[in-house]
């Protein structure tokens, strides 16, 4: 990206940071200052991110809006709170009430960033791909999504082997049966392979590029940035751990996911 966009990603970074301030102080719950400057980092990552996506997409105006919220709350908001609830880190009240402002704040910021960009107004360009038979993408996303349950099993059992402490942390909480947790990553992994085909649908990029967007999209939007913020419900050295696990298993997935999924150009 040109250096002038990064100045325009770095001052929307610094407004929505400084909305997010003004919300919490009208709901009565501020944060201390080093949240507010990791939410910073937060933002700076996901916002380079996205526009990077947007830069590189065919879409423009509302459908580039619409497509980048949809990216941003399936990853960066829905797949959280699914893995939040049912591992009794939330509550499902606390989620309700808080889902209306996430909505809000996505699509103010996926609106933002579509502006910032220079993609209001421009034209769609429209990218023809050779067909692919209905049995072919079938056995592409039960593939993609089993491949999702084996990362997530494999990455799960690597963190608790390297970190004890992570499963005593998750016994005092009353995680749910196995059989909840692998039908609730199957879920996930559809909502995954969801959004890497809307992604690699969407941008003007080779193949391994576009490989490389959906596990950067899935690893830094479904990881490493959420875990980077302070919270109160996980201590800052298991929230590395998980960062540290997610952020090379939702890569490494992303990007085979990328590759299994994009279509040849005409």
């Amino acid at each position: 990206m040109k250096p002038k966009l990064f100045i325009k990603i770095g001052f929307t970074v610094a407004v929505v940071t400084f909305l997010n301030f003004l919300v919490d102080i009208a709901m009565g719950s501020v944060s201390g200052l080093s949240f507010y400057l990791w939410q910073l980092v937060y933002n700076s990552l996901i916002f380079i991110l996205f526009g990077y996506y947007i830069i590189s997409s065919n879409l423009s105006g509302r459908s580039l809006i619409l497509s980048v919220f949809t990216i941003y709350f399936l990853i960066g908001n829905l797949n959280l709170i699914v893995e939040a609830i049912i591992f009794n880190l939330v509550s499902f009240e606390t989620v309700l009430i808080a889902l209306p402002r996430d909505i809000i704040m996505t699509l103010f910021i996926s609106s933002a960033l579509v502006y910032v960009m220079g993609k209001w107004e421009s034209k769609t360009e429209i990218i023809e791909y050779q067909s692919r038979t209905a049995l072919g993408w079938v056995w592409r996303i039960v593939v993609g999504d089993i491949l999702y349950l084996f990362f997530y099993i494999a990455a799960g059992i690597t963190l608790m082997t390297l970190y004890p402490e992570l499963m005593e942390f998750y016994n005092e909480k009353a995680p749910p049966s196995p059989e909840i947790i692998f039908g609730t990553q199957l879920i996930r992994g559809l909502v995954f392979v969801f959004v890497a085909i809307l992604v690699c649908r969407t941008v003007k990029l080779t193949k391994l590029k576009k490989a490389v967007l959906v596990g950067l999209i899935f690893s830094i939007l479904g990881g490493i940035a959420p875990l980077i913020l302070p919270n109160e419900v996980m201590p800052l050295n298991l929230r590395m751990g998980h960062l540290f696990e997610v952020g090379i298993s939702n890569f490494l997935y992303g990007y085979l996911l990328g590759y299994l999924l994009t279509q040849k150009i005409k």
